[in-house]
């Protein structure tokens, strides 16, 4: 059964285990100050255009901001 009593995982359900097994659990109670917020926007924003503008990169499949294991963010292709 899935987690909200559901019988047929849809691809949200999918991407929540992928994010949870390869960056580990959101960290929804971390206090990060507003500074460390813009420079980890920055910085997965430069992660992002760095991937958009290379030709022969893989295309992106997830960026965020939202702390997971030790990450404050990360870029997923």
């Amino acid at each position: 059964m899935i987690r909200s009593g559901r019988v047929i995982a849809d691809k949200k359900d999918f991407d929540f285990a992928l994010d949870r097994i390869s960056m580990g659990v959101g960290r929804t109670n971390m206090f990060i100050t507003e500074e460390d917020k813009l420079k980890t926007a920055y910085h997965e924003g430069g992660h992002t255009l760095m991937s958009l503008f290379t030709k022969e990169s893989t295309p992106l499949h997830k960026v965020t901001i939202l702390p997971r294991g030790g990450a404050l963010g990360f870029v997923r292709k």
